[in-house]
């Protein structure tokens, strides 16, 4: 599962922790164990390339740490941003699934 964020922030939202507490449980006590995490952040096409892109990487941190204080080892985790460069919404209502972080298993 992805996590989704408001525009111009990169908070999670209370909406994921859940779901970001369960993959941490997965990847640390769970089937995956031992396994890396790949974090990957995202923005809708709205703003500057630069901003999007340390915004998308904000987002990623942001769920590392929250990941990481559940008890998922720091170095298991690696975040990147691809800021608006996947994004594919084109108004307010579409431009939600572009706001997010991407959760991938690690090589």
């Amino acid at each position: 599962s992805d996590a989704h964020f408001a525009f111009d922030s990169a908070n999670v939202r209370d909406d994921d922790q859940r779901i970001l507490g369960q993959l941490a449980t997965c990847f640390t006590s769970g089937p995956l164990k031992g396994r890396e995490m790949r974090l990957i952040g995202h923005t809708d096409p709205r703003g500057e390339p630069e901003y999007n892109m340390l915004l998308g990487g904000r987002r990623a941190d942001n769920v590392k740490e929250f990941i990481v204080k559940k008890g998922m080892t720091d170095a298991k985790v690696a975040t990147s941003s691809r800021g608006e460069m996947d994004a594919t919404g084109t108004d307010d209502s579409s431009y939600q699934s572009d706001r997010r972080v991407d959760v991938m298993l690690g090589e």
